[in-house]
């Protein structure tokens, strides 16, 4: 009964308010996580530091900019400023599941998840594909080159 959204633990309310644990669009948010990769961010709680990679699968997903889904209001920066165009849910998860089956490790960094979510889409669609053009994009805008 729970609809689609980019909302982490929002049944939860483990804050007490009514808020989610995590937000996909914009990490920071939740007063910890980050938004973009940043030197040192690998010394930051595991927990915190996934807002990366959350905030990638919402890019790559939905775009950058205002919108509404699912009765959610959203509105997701970028790290350069630069617009993202998303892919849609279904499409970023094959990627992603195919990066996490294919090519990552337990050692796997952010570098490494977008060379292999790089290379699962390539696979998937094609090197020259909007789709892997849409997963290159959504790196860089959360400063992962």
């Amino acid at each position: 009964k729970d609809v689609g959204d980019y909302l982490i633990g929002e049944k939860i309310d483990i804050n007490g308010d009514g808020s989610p644990l995590r937000y996909m669009d914009k990490p920071s948010k939740d007063g910890a996580s980050l938004d973009n990769w940043k030197s040192g961010a690998g010394n930051v709680d595991v927990h915190y530091s996934s807002g990366i990679a959350n905030h990638f699968f919402y890019l790559l997903s939905e775009g950058s900019g205002k919108k509404e889904i699912n009765g959610v209001s959203y509105d997701s920066p970028t790290a350069d400023g630069q617009p993202a165009a998303g892919i849609g849910r279904d499409k970023a998860e094959k990627i992603w599941f195919k990066a996490l089956t294919s090519y990552f490790t337990t050692n796997t960094d952010y570098a490494g998840a977008r060379k292999g979510t790089l290379s699962a889409a390539s696979d998937l669609y094609g090197a020259d594909s909007a789709e892997y053009k849409a997963v290159d994009r959504a790196w860089a805008a959360v400063n992962v080159k």
